[in-house]
């Protein structure tokens, strides 16, 4: 059998695990922590397009560079947390990174706040909390190298779930270009399905990393099954950059209205089923708190869509082709010939590149949703 902490019972004989509330709170102020962070890069983005032809590659800006530090800060955190709290509970947590986004673009950066601004917020708080409640109390599992590979990975249903999702995976990515531009749930669906072995990944890795460093037993050296831990680094890792490379291109081809919510959904409802089958989490739940919980999820689901709802103005694709060759007609204009200093074609050149701009800019602030 697995090991797991040791929960003590409350006074109302509910098993209360600290372990669980610590990594709770840390994906909390690790979201409110990429929150921030994407909000910083965005100042500075801001602040650079205002100075016109002096403006520097964002790579340049110290501040930028402040802000992906806070970013790489709380990406850790979250990693971390995946390790003292269930998945199930934190992923639907990120749902604070929205609020505090909201917050934080209304008074550090101007931005309006509305009424519905104020029923989202409430929701995603409300969301939290029911999550919180219905599944903050559960102990989270230490498995040892072997003790995870008998008791979870080997499993029948893990090994149906993971065949299922990886054909999944195979035929959205199939049918991507195609459907892509056109609905933004296929990009954010592939990264979901990709994203979620960084958070199934990141369980029981920092399962591996506890028992080493907090209570001796090695699970990094010694025998074959030491080299499960680095692949499983490595499947964290190359997940998390290829799920990213997908996001983005959801931010291409649709604004944050669409993009952020759904995203929230496919990467939240992946999370869960992917944690709820292969290390059954939601195992020995009553059915009171199964209801609460998936109550929580849907209400935390539109407060962030009441939140990201016409916040942005549709942003345009990048630069295409047919873009490029329509800008090559603007320079053909007469006004170019004429050399006239009213130049129509040169106008709109500017115009076009600043929409561009922004639209690289809201896209990397996509990073902090999932």
């Amino acid at each position: 059998m697995s090991n797991s902490t040791s929960p003590s019972p409350t006074p109302q004989g509910v098993l209360y695990d600290d372990i669980t509330w610590f990594g709770i709170c840390l994906a909390i102020v690790s979201n409110a922590f990429i929150s921030t962070s994407l909000n910083v890069q965005k100042w500075a983005h801001n602040k650079n397009e205002r100075l016109g032809e002096a403006r520097k590659p964002y790579t340049q800006l110290p501040v930028w560079w402040f802000g992906t530090a806070m970013n790489a800060i709380g990406e850790l955190g979250n990693l971390v947390a995946y390790g003292y709290a269930e998945s199930t509970v934190v992923a639907p947590i990120g749902a604070v990174g929205v609020l505090c986004s909201a917050l934080i673009a209304t008074f550090a950066l101007r931005e309006p706040f509305r009424k519905l601004d104020i029923v989202g917020i409430l929701c995603i708080v409300l969301g939290v909390v029911l999550i919180v409640w219905a599944k903050g109390t559960e102990a989270v599992i230490e498995p040892t190298v072997e003790e995870a590979i008998r008791d979870y990975f080997i499993m029948p249903q893990s090994i149906v779930y993971t065949a299922v999702s990886l054909a999944a995976t195979a035929v959205l990515y199939h049918y991507s270009s195609i459907y892509g531009e056109k609905y933004a749930i296929v990009y954010t669906s592939l990264c979901s399905l990709i994203a979620q072995w960084t958070v199934l990944g990141c369980k029981t890795f920092m399962s591996f990393v506890r028992l080493t460093l907090e209570k001796g037993n090695n699970q990094f050296c010694c025998g074959v099954t030491a080299l499960v831990p680095w692949v499983m680094l490595l499947i964290i890792v190359v997940c998390a950059v290829w799920s990213l490379h997908y996001l983005q291109m959801a931010m291409r081809y649709h604004n944050n209205n669409k993009v952020i919510p759904t995203y929230y959904a496919t990467f939240t409802l992946c999370c869960i089923v992917g944690a709820a089958i292969v290390y059954r989490e939601f195992e020995g739940a009553s059915a009171g708190s199964i209801i609460t919980f998936f109550f929580g999820c849907l209400v935390a689901g539109a407060g962030v869509f009441a939140v990201s709802k016409d916040r942005e103005k549709e942003a345009p694709p990048f630069l295409g082709d047919t873009d490029l060759r329509m800008i090559e007609d603007m320079f053909d204009d007469d006004d170019v010939s004429r050399g006239g200093s009213d130049n129509k074609g040169a106008r709109r050149f500017v115009e076009l590149e600043e929409l561009n701009v922004r639209t690289m800019s809201s896209g990397s602030e996509s990073r902090g949703e999932g």
